[in-house]
């Protein structure tokens, strides 16, 4: 079925384009079937009697007749090239429709909110990636309560998934690792480790966000004190690394060569890779951090099958193992986490990942980014 494209796609496409002028050309990875089959083939769908994706039940066939003759209202604070990624993919499994809003989740979260307060809610499912700001939905009304999803029970048996008696639930995890520029990096000196950054050879050649710029590299901030001890951010300020505000701006200066190293969003990361920038990833031996994605279905979407189903579909061992293929870490962990590409993340509950809890945000997010300031003489 045909799906509503906004202008998500024509922003992917430009941050792609730029990109690729700045490092000189270069093509996505090519090959039969659609974009979202070269990432992770599709998984077999019978929709004979309900919806059943890779022999598990997401749907019933009430819900799927329903949900076929409605459309997907989705609003996400997900990048511009994962939201359309994930629309297509769930339009190619169940044949809805989906119509994406996309913008960063402060943004998402004000119109939200302006609009559930003027009575003119339109979307059906929200998406936002700052735990407190979904824990604000719930308290104003705006998620409601969805335990309908055939795994809810795995859910609710899982740490860290449900919140707020099923109101809004994790998604999937945003990874946070490094990555290197695979022109200007000799094979032999790629590193391996969070400690092989601290090498003197990279002075001057490295790039970070700032730890004030958002959740993510917040609880990268709190994951490297955590992980590699008290001093850690010493050494890499010693460095003296570039810095900057947003993880776009970031990827451009790496794939251009400004900088050879730079701490980096997974999922965001491999997009500019797959794009057919020369940057590549590193899973490094001490592990990655994380921070959660969290989605709720509104009040709105309770009149809607099409949103009921999309909250189905995330949390399906298919819906599942997509995220993971874009290079994000499932919520679940029943199931297998699959490669992203050619890299293999860890599993949510394994010691490898660690993952920044909005208590941790709440309590000592603000200390955090002071002291990280005070570390590396950053002024905002």
């Amino acid at each position: 079925m045909k799906r509503t494209r906004l202008s998500v796609l024509g922003a992917a496409l430009a941050a792609c384009s730029l990109l690729l002028a700045g490092c000189g050309g270069g093509a996505a990875e090519g090959g039969a079937g659609s974009v979202t089959e070269q990432m992770l083939a599709m998984p077999p769908v019978d929709d004979t009697a309900g919806l059943v994706i890779d022999g598990e039940q997401v749907a019933d066939a009430e819900l799927l007749e329903a949900a076929r003759g409605d459309k997907l209202v989705w609003f996400t604070g997900s990048g511009s090239e994962s939201a359309e990624l994930t629309a297509d993919r769930f339009t190619e499994e169940t044949g809805v429709e989906v119509e994406v809003t996309r913008m960063p989740s402060s943004k998402l979260n004000e119109r939200v909110l302006s609009e559930a307060g003027a009575g003119r809610l339109s979307a059906g499912v929200v998406t936002i990636t700052d735990p407190l700001l979904a824990e604000g939905l719930a308290e104003q009304g705006v998620y409601v309560p969805y335990t309908e999803m055939p795994t809810h029970d795995v859910l609710a048996g899982t740490e860290n998934v449900t919140w707020a008696d099923g109101a809004f639930y994790t998604s999937y995890y945003s990874a946070y690792a490094f990555a290197y520029n695979s022109r200007a990096v000799a094979e032999a000196d790629v590193p391996a480790s969070w400690n092989d950054l601290l090498d003197p050879k990279w002075k001057g050649r490295m790039g970070v966000v700032n730890a004030g710029a958002g959740g993510t590299v917040q609880g990268l901030a709190a994951f490297q004190e955590q992980v590699m001890g008290g001093d850690y951010w010493a050494g890499l300020a010693a460095q003296g690394p570039r810095f900057f505000d947003t993880t776009s701006v970031q990827l451009e200066a790496l794939a251009r060569g400004e900088i050879e190293i730079a701490t980096a969003g997974f999922n965001s990361t491999y997009g500019a890779q797959k794009s057919g920038a020369p940057i590549k990833l590193v899973v490094p031996q001490e592990g990655v951090s994380g921070t959660f994605n969290m989605q709720g279905l509104t009040s709105a979407g309770q009149q809607s099958p099409a949103a009921k189903l999309f909250m189905n579909w995330t949390w399906s061992k298919a819906g599942q193992q997509f995220a993971a293929a874009q290079g994000f870490i499932g919520a679940r962990t029943d199931i297998e986490q699959v490669p992203t590409g050619e890299y293999r993340l860890p599993k949510a509950d394994d010691a490898t990942f660690v993952v920044y809890t909005p208590e941790e945000a709440e309590q000592h997010g603000a200390d955090v980014v002071r002291r990280w300031n005070e570390t590396f003489g950053f002024n905002g």
